[in-house]
């Protein structure tokens, strides 16, 4: 891929992982209207590094807040955490191998783009909420539900927001838990990356790459949060909507 190209990317993976718009369904269809491979090992690590970077930026004086509380109030901080990743890896793991093969049907990659329309409008209905307890039992369903948007085309971040907000989070801590379950989840992804073969290519495209996802992530972390305290989700089920028409028509 060109250096342009790696810093499209780049700026693509950064917006599309925090905004509620499937970052892969995005990559099926550049891949079908470029006739590009955005998966190339080296680029995909690089993007995903810097999406990495960008949440740790946003969330990193809340990360660390936590590892300074006392044994249990830390404990009661991560618990619900690894009840999602519990969640996640079972779910994520069955339909992984139907995920794969749907990225190459459109048609398949808009039902994902649907069902991420659905789910935002109906979280944009919802009345915000004070903030309450995770219970394990909702960590659990959240990690479900983040497991299942491994199909292309349906958000990772609109799958846990919307789940989180129907269990009756408020915004700012349906937001925050979200994002905060990316870091395990972007960086087992990094790692998976790192034993697919590692760096590969010219180091100023994987730079460019990484440094594009890392700021163009935090812009998307940062917009989200602010859209969904005002409820104003809706605006990515309009487009989400139209994207679903643009897989159906190319596929």
């Amino acid at each position: 891929m060109t250096t342009l190209g790696a810093l499209a990317l780049g700026v693509l993976q950064g917006l599309t992982e925090f905004l509620p718009v499937s970052s892969s369904g995005h990559l099926a269809i550049l891949e079908r209207l470029l006739g590009v491979d955005t998966g190339q090992v080296g680029l995909a690590i690089a993007a995903h590094a810097g999406t990495l970077v960008a949440v740790l930026w946003v969330y990193g004086r809340r990360i660390v807040q936590a590892t300074r509380l006392d044994r249990s109030a830390r404990r009661a901080f991560f618990a619900p955490y690894a009840w999602a990743l519990a969640g996640t890896a079972p779910v994520a793991f069955l339909l992984a191998p139907a995920a794969e093969r749907a990225f190459a049907d459109l048609r398949l990659v808009a039902a994902g783009f649907l069902a991420t329309s659905v789910l935002l409008l109906l979280v944009s209905r919802l009345p915000d909420r004070p903030s309450r307890g995770q219970s394990h039992i909702d960590a659990l369903l959240v990690g479900i539900a983040q497991g299942i948007a491994v199909w292309p085309g349906l958000s990772r971040s609109g799958a846990t927001i919307a789940t989180l907000r129907g269990l009756g989070s408020g915004s700012e801590q349906a937001a925050e838990f979200s994002f905060l379950l990316a870091v395990p989840t972007v960086a087992a992804a990094l790692v998976r990356e790192l034993l697919r073969g590692g760096f590969q290519g010219p180091p100023l495209p994987l730079l460019l790459a990484g440094l594009a996802a890392a700021v163009c992530g935090v812009a998307s972390l940062r917009w989200t949060i602010r859209l969904l305290r005002e409820g104003r989700l809706w605006w990515f089920a309009v487009y989400t909507l139209l994207l679903a028409g643009v897989g159906l028509w190319l596929g």
